[in-house]
């Protein structure tokens, strides 16, 4: 999920919440694709916290913006 995306969703009325839900599941849904691969195994999903986190910089970055 791009910056662009996660801003334009914010600007449709989710909140950051439930934005970092989204984030979290399509994060870790492409992590266990690429953990398949047997050189990729060690890389780790991301916790919810880890995940609002990133969108909440994303959205600050966005609103110091403006």
């Amino acid at each position: 999920m791009t910056d662009e995306e996660i801003i334009k969703l914010w600007h449709q009325g989710i909140t950051r919440l439930k934005l970092a839900r989204i984030y979290q599941r399509r994060y870790n849904q492409n992590v266990e694709i690429i953990r398949l691969d047997i050189r990729n195994r060690h890389v780790r999903f991301i916790t919810y916290r880890e995940a609002l986190n990133r969108v909440e910089k994303i959205l600050l970055k966005e609103v110091r913006k403006c």
